[in-house]
């Protein structure tokens, strides 16, 4: 694996974010950066421009772009924090989690959803300062992948949407057979950078494309 895909918008966060990877980042990797005109001291960047509307659209022109020369990447959002142990402990993930049929393989964080969440307290996890789960692999339906492993055989197109993209996406690899797990690699993710803390508006935003094109999906059907 060779490539690292970023895409920004604001970018207030990216500073930070590209520090951690200038640190903890094996300097072979290829930074794909579309958004910002960052150069990353210690890594190759291609700088490339972001002219979508929403999330989905952004990483997947920015995810095909690394594809031409890379047949895996790394997908992050800009404001994730690396720690100097995230990089091999999802290499050694990937070594174990078999190839065949594997989708999205993602980091744990702070900011997150479900299972991702390191606070997510599941059955045998004591009152100790690390949850004893957080050194399990799981498989789950849906990874959030705002630090996270994707083949370029597995890789089907985000729709076009903020929220929901992400969901979207993991239910159309799933069809394709392909099955998404939780590393053991943890990232800091200050979380909601893009999209802004409003949850409602992003949930409305999301609903004419879902209503149209998803209509079996249970988010939003009326009752």
């Amino acid at each position: 694996m060779s490539a690292l895909v970023i895409c920004t918008t604001k970018g207030s966060c990216l500073t930070v974010m590209a520090a951690s990877v200038t640190m903890y980042l094996p300097t072979h990797y290829t930074v794909y950066l579309s958004g910002s005109d960052m150069i990353f001291p210690r890594h190759r960047t291609i700088n490339l421009p972001n002219n979508a509307t929403n999330f989905g659209d952004a990483y997947n022109a920015a995810v095909r772009e690394a594809f031409i020369s890379h047949p895996d990447a790394i997908v992050a959002n800009d404001d994730v924090v690396l720690t100097p142990y995230t990089h091999d402990t999802l290499m050694e993930d990937l070594r174990i989690i078999p190839e065949e049929n594997r989708g999205w393989v993602g980091a744990r964080a702070d900011y997150a959803r479900g299972l991702q969440n390191i606070r997510f307290k599941q059955p045998g996890d004591g009152n100790t300062i690390r949850h004893a789960s957080e050194q399990k692999i799981i498989e789950v339906d849906v990874i959030a992948p705002y630090f996270a492993y994707i083949s370029r055989d597995a890789w089907v197109d985000f729709p076009p949407l903020n929220w929901y993209s992400d969901d979207i996406q993991c239910i159309d690899m799933a069809k394709k057979g392909l099955k998404h797990y939780i590393s053991r690699a943890y990232v800091h993710h200050v979380g909601s950078q893009t999209c802004g803390l409003d949850y409602e508006k992003c949930m409305e935003e999301a609903r004419p494309w879902i209503e149209q094109n998803r209509p079996e999906l249970p988010w939003f059907k009326k009752s």
